[in-house]
């Protein structure tokens, strides 16, 4: 199955480079590269086209998280398939199709830890709900949720804390702009 890891990298990274946002935003006639924050992803379409279309974006970046991972973790090893669901991940951040200017991947990482450990991603999302419902920031919400992998993992499956640790890190990379704005106060929430 070894010979099968390339493969997979290429093909995770194509599905994860699909922008469901650009097109489905094309669909209704917006161009999401130049309105709101300017990003592809659930965020900026449920503010620029509404709960929907973003609902459609949300399940689009989900999936191609979710599908090479699910596949890969059926045919290669759980280190193999977490360097599948990153290349998916990154995939989304800088996409072939739209000249590497992307999402955050948030959406997309979420499929990808949805085929790793489902029991982790229920906890996570139960973390970034909370936050969520308390700020009504995605950002911040989003961050948190994240950052609460790590120590979940450490106690229910230690073996994937690290890759939680890299999400992390990813995330934090594609929020610098947000963490700016958390920081000076001018982060906007999801509804205001």
């Amino acid at each position: 199955m070894l010979m099968n890891f390339p493969l997979f990298i290429v093909f995770s990274y194509l599905l994860g480079s699909i922008p469901f946002g650009k097109l489905i935003g094309k669909k209704y006639g917006v161009d999401l590269q130049k309105k709101g924050s300017k990003s592809i992803g659930f965020t900026n379409s449920l503010r620029t086209l509404g709960l929907k279309p973003a609902i459609l974006v949300l399940t689009g970046d989900v999936l191609k998280g979710f599908i090479p991972t699910f596949l890969a973790l059926q045919l290669l090893s759980l280190d193999q398939a977490q360097i599948i669901g990153l290349a998916a991940i990154l995939a989304h951040i800088f996409p072939i199709w739209l000249k590497f200017k992307g999402g955050k991947g948030v959406a997309t990482g979420l499929g990808v830890i949805l085929a790793v450990s489902p029991l982790i991603t229920v906890m996570g999302l139960a973390v970034f709900l909370m936050v969520f419902l308390t700020t009504k920031i995605v950002s911040i919400s989003s961050i948190i949720g994240i950052s609460s992998l790590s120590l979940i993992s450490y106690f229910v499956f230690p073996k994937l804390t690290m890759f939680y640790v890299v999400l992390l890190a990813i995330a934090i990379c594609t929020h610098r702009e947000n963490i700016y704005r958390l920081v000076k106060g001018t982060e906007k929430k999801i509804v205001e």
